[in-house]
């Protein structure tokens, strides 16, 4: 007998699905960086509990303060709490969504079927996470300048 070819093989692409030029709507868009944010936060805390809980000598130890202490070490600090506010205001907005608290009562699927998510609610959920991640991030840069003396 012979084999048939599978008509649709979209779905076989796995992580490099994640990249692929189907249709970039900003939730396509929010779903990739909700998942490159994760994997930077999962690495971050990785590497922190290695370097704090770790057993190193001294010298190691003076090298890695005189580290933090650098502009770089601050840069890579703001990617952290920019990566965390979005992740976590992402995740909050996604749960939301998902309980369907903003997206109205449930209407009876007639084709051309409605696009829910490109409704007013979840649209001001999204500007609403926008605006208070700005508001949060000023805050922490302003936290962290005071902190460095600026």
């Amino acid at each position: 007998m012979e084999r048939r070819k599978a008509r649709f093989t979209y779905n076989r692409a796995g992580v490099a699905g994640w990249y692929g030029g189907r249709a970039y709507n900003i939730e396509r868009f929010l779903y990739l960086l909700h998942r490159i944010t994760g994997i930077g936060l999962v690495a971050f805390l990785f590497l922190h509990i290695t370097l704090t809980s770790s057993r190193i000598s001294h010298d190691l130890w003076l090298a890695t303060e005189s580290f933090l202490h650098t502009p770089l070490s601050h840069i890579g600090m703001l990617i952290v709490i920019a990566g965390l506010l979005f992740h976590g205001l992402n995740g909050i907005r996604l749960i939301i969504n998902e309980y369907g608290f903003v997206l109205g009562k449930p209407a009876r699927p007639v084709y051309p079927y409605r696009k829910v998510l490109r409704t007013k609610g979840p649209r001001a959920l999204l500007a609403i996470m926008v605006v208070v991640g700005v508001v949060l991030f000023a805050a922490a840069i302003y936290e962290i300048a005071m902190a460095w003396g600026v």
